[in-house]
């Protein structure tokens, strides 16, 4: 059965008040494919009835009442009942990209962020702390692999194995039981186009407790890496899912057993 996601759809009232009963549904299919995923979401038109959303360019949003805030800081009302504070923690048009990418990816939630880089980063940040290990494909996007190979050593004591993602004996040996914490890779490189064996790599990190990271920038219409077993998966959109070489922007979709780096996120 598939999950239900809530997107507000009316304007608020000047009275502040929430009307669940006018709210559109995007109903989640965990096993179709992405295509189909995308295509039955429900439309989400502009504030004038354009035929596509509106852009939400405000910095923070206007609250009546004094209660409504009180209810609002205390996670009572949120964005999934139209209610917004500040837009680095949930936009109206953000949010809405970000429930139409879980859709795509098969996964119950998404989180925009700046850039596809911020994006990995934030993620890796999460899931590996001080001396630990990540086993990641040789052929990575150049940002990507200088973040691994230097930044992290660098900064945070995380190190990075590099392997050739095609062999999966060489990645079964180099993740540590214990001590690897994230197995990264993409599901088609880039640049070089090397196509990774999602199933049996997530079957191979499952078997030694270890997080799947993967990066679909290159293949977002073609497949879903979730559906085949990642745990998180990264997309640059500035590249396919913008389309038009104009944005920097980047997503992570995951989970539940990530959701809670999301309500951090949030406060």
């Amino acid at each position: 059965m598939a999950d239900t996601y809530v997107l507000a759809t009316q304007k608020r009232n000047r009275t502040d008040e929430p009307n669940g009963s006018d709210s559109k549904k995007l109903m989640l299919h965990g096993e179709a494919d992405p295509a189909a995923a995308l295509a039955s979401a429900r439309h989400e038109f502009g504030e004038h009835g354009g035929v596509n959303m509106s852009i939400e360019a405000s910095a923070t949003f206007t609250v009546m009442e004094p209660e409504t805030m009180r209810r609002m800081f205390s996670g009572e009302l949120g964005p999934d009942r139209d209610f917004f504070i500040y837009s680095r923690h949930f936009n109206p048009t953000v949010l809405n990209l970000s429930r139409l990418m879980a859709a795509l990816e098969g996964t119950e939630a998404a989180y925009c962020t700046a850039s596809g880089m911020s994006a990995i980063s934030a993620v890796l940040l999460q899931l590996c702390s001080h001396g630990e290990h990540v086993v990641a494909s040789r052929t990575l996007y150049g940002g990507t692999h200088a973040l691994f190979s230097h930044f992290l050593p660098r900064t945070c004591g995380i190190t990075t194995s590099f392997v050739e993602v095609t062999d999966l004996e060489m990645v079964d040996e180099a993740m540590v039981e214990g001590k690897t914490k994230v197995l990264y890779f993409e599901s088609i490189s880039n640049p070089t186009l090397t196509v990774a064996n999602i199933p049996e790599l997530c079957r191979m990190a499952r078997r030694k407790g270890v997080t799947v990271v993967v990066d679909n920038t290159f293949a977002p219409m073609v497949l879903s890496p979730a559906r085949l077993g990642a745990d998180v998966v990264v997309h640059s959109i500035t590249k396919f899912i913008s389309g038009g070489a104009d944005i920097i922007a980047g997503i992570f979709v995951v989970f539940p057993f990530f959701l809670f780096f999301l309500f951090f996120l949030d406060h």
